[in-house]
């Protein structure tokens, strides 16, 4: 008979201690601030037009993300055409952001690709970042001609 209380006493206690446990886990959860929400807005900005800095308003205007990054890309094998050089699209594109938007309002350029010799895959790209930025969230944006290709 006592046997039987005692493991029924354990057993319970072990399930308080599981609960008490998932309780703190949650708790932990719920006050942590929230994860800040990071659009890359990845494409060649050969150049960067209205079109492209709408597309990245309008992402932060739904609220979609915290912030865009826009992101030109290194040197495409696959994209001949593209004759203009890593670092004139990136100060082109830096150009364009900051005399487009306040420093408030969470478009930016990324500059990751600029020391790659060609650019990288997008899910390579995100893996970086996720890597670099552990308390961030990333999301890839991209133009409605690139969509066939992600």
């Amino acid at each position: 008979g006592g046997g039987a209380a005692a493991c029924s006493a354990l057993a319970l206690s072990q399930r308080d201690d599981h609960a008490q446990a998932r309780l703190a886990s949650t708790e932990r959860l719920l006050h942590q601030p929230p994860r800040k929400r990071i659009a890359i807005y990845g494409g060649s900005f050969n150049p960067i037009t209205n079109a492209h800095l709408n597309v990245a308003a309008e992402i932060m205007h739904s609220k979609l993300a915290d912030e865009v990054w826009i992101t030109p890309c290194g040197v495409r094998p696959d994209k001949p055409s593209l004759k203009t050089s890593m670092i004139h699209r990136l100060v082109m594109c830096h150009l364009a952001v900051d005399t487009t938007f306040g420093s408030r309002f969470g478009v930016k350029v990324c500059d990751c690709e600029a020391d790659k010799p060609r650019a990288m895959p997008s899910v390579v790209l995100m893996r970086q970042l996720a890597e670099k930025y552990p308390e961030a969230d990333f999301v890839f944006a991209c133009g409605s001609d690139q969509i066939s290709e992600v």
